[in-house]
């Protein structure tokens, strides 16, 4: 499965390790902004963010699913990246990690209160579909 991590910048070592055990899982984490840096001097930032905002919007339309991580601070980015999943003409599941601090959030179709049991419920999806695909 196709999965999305939307979180805040600043939370990128965090979640870095939860992106590892997805991808060991046998998931594909197509949310690029994990591995990002400062943008390249030079770039005005008005252009730069343009990009990035067309890009993770992109990869989010690619998903299967979206994975809205709210244990960090609250940030506006991630919150639209969650209603471009709710919303997309492809259908995906929307998972949410932490709390429910939005009345949106109440559309996810699974929240976890943390990493370990979201990570633990998608090795279950994982081998559940796995074994239906080899049969």
């Amino acid at each position: 499965m196709r999965i999305y991590i939307s979180g805040r910048f600043e939370d990128q070592q965090r979640l870095r390790p939860q992106r590892d055990a997805l991808w060991a899982m046998g998931h594909e984490v197509v949310s690029s902004w994990l591995d990002e840096i400062a943008h390249p001097s030079g770039m005005m930032d008005e252009i730069f963010h343009k990009k990035l905002s067309i890009k993770d919007l992109g990869e989010v339309r690619a998903a299967d699913m979206l994975i809205l991580d709210t244990l960090g601070e609250r940030s506006s980015g991630k919150q639209i990246e969650y209603g471009a999943a709710l919303s997309s003409v492809t259908p995906k599941l929307v998972y949410i990690v932490g709390p429910r601090t939005s009345t949106f959030h109440y559309l996810a179709d699974h929240v976890f209160s943390n990493w370990e049991d979201c990570l633990h419920a998608l090795h279950n999806t994982r081998s559940t579909s796995q074994v239906a695909q080899d049969e």
